[in-house]
């Protein structure tokens, strides 16, 4: 009987955080690149408007292919007025964003979770305090 196979990545909550958690060192390789992006768009259907932070601590390779899948899902996101950032990532990892230019669209760090997390939260309340006070001038 076949073993089954831990999920890639796996999802939870962190108060108005969600958490997806990759677990395989070399995500995204060509061989598990589509079935990440389809585990990610999958949740992203079910959860319209989250904040999503992708952890990447056990990452230690990254092909190019996921390049393409982390694009369709933080668009799949912003149509849904969610918010997405990627954490843990490795000095390696972040060098292909930044050769790429897709440091300038992804929120990326490379702490780790617990300390992105309560980043992402500051960010989150700053963004609904100004969401505020542009109500109050329109009035």
């Amino acid at each position: 009987m076949a073993e089954k196979q831990e999920p890639m990545v796996k999802f939870y909550k962190k108060g108005r955080i969600t958490v997806g958690a990759i677990h395989s060192s070399s995500v995204l390789s060509m061989l598990n690149v589509t079935e990440f992006g389809k585990t990610v768009l999958k949740y992203l259907a079910t959860h319209p408007g989250i904040n999503l932070l992708l952890d990447f601590e056990e990452v230690s390779y990254l092909s190019s292919a996921v390049l393409n899948e982390l694009l369709r899902i933080n668009k799949a996101i912003q149509e849904s007025k969610g918010n997405l950032r990627l954490c843990g990532i490795s000095p390696t990892i972040k060098e292909i964003f930044t050769i790429t230019n897709l440091d300038q669209i992804f929120n990326i760090h490379g702490e780790p979770v617990s300390k992105d997390i309560i980043r992402f939260e500051r960010a989150l309340a700053v963004a609904q305090e100004a969401e505020s006070w542009e109500d109050v001038t329109e009035e």
